[in-house]
């Protein structure tokens, strides 16, 4: 794994933009690559190091967010998929531990739907740098997000999250994968965090159902 990603800094740094894109869509299936690295790699490598300008920005945006989010969006894809259309049988052999049954999730998905806050939660929570992307696609997946609005939402969380991400790694230059090896330690222990916001939401969610329902 640690050879994959040093290849991927490695193409970042002669082949910019086309490693931006490829790196972003193998960092979204094959999770234990550290989600930081690659558009902190893009704002150290690809962005001239001289004093900060709007320029810069746009730099980073186009030369960094734009390529790596268009990438990640398709590498999403996989993860998403996945879910969308193998959810059932996991959450039939194990809903029961948690409470949850396929036919409440697609109650609840109905009802998440229906509600700008319920998108609003997909757009912050893959925008946050430490947040595992992947783990909210399955999610969405699961519950049944619809395609073109979950893709839309997730490559615009995306962008301000690359473009953030970026900015970092320009200000860093080439120190940035001491901070980057830290977000990654962080970032598993939101995996773990992350797992138990998306439980309970869940459960709140199942708890409203059961309540409009009774």
């Amino acid at each position: 794994m640690d050879h994959l990603l040093q290849l991927i800094l490695n193409s970042i740094k002669t082949h910019g933009l086309i490693s931006m894109f490829f790196g972003g869509f193998v960092e979204q299936i094959i999770v234990p690559i550290p989600s930081p690295i690659i558009t902190m790699a893009g704002g150290a490598f690809l962005i001239e190091h001289l004093r900060f300008s709007l320029r810069t920005i746009w730099e980073i945006f186009t030369k960094v967010s734009v390529p790596y989010s268009i990438g990640a969006t398709i590498g999403t894809g996989m993860v998403f998929f996945i879910a969308y259309y193998g959810g059932k049988p996991l959450v039939d052999k194990f809903g029961k531990y948690i409470g949850v049954s396929w036919h409440l999730i697609e109650k609840i998905s109905t009802d998440f739907k229906k509600t700008i806050a319920d998108e609003v939660f997909i757009l912050v929570a893959c925008t946050i740098p430490v947040v595992p992307v992947s783990l909210i696609t399955a999610f969405s997946g699961a519950i049944k997000v619809k395609p073109p609005k979950f893709f839309l939402l997730v490559f615009l969380a995306l962008l301000l999250r690359a473009t953030i991400l970026g900015f970092v790694g320009f200000q860093m230059g080439e120190a940035f994968m001491g901070l980057a090896n830290g977000l990654d330690k962080i970032e598993s222990l939101l995996t773990v965090f992350g797992a138990g916001l998306i439980l309970g939401f869940l459960f709140f969610k199942r708890e409203k159902w059961l309540k409009k329902n009774s």
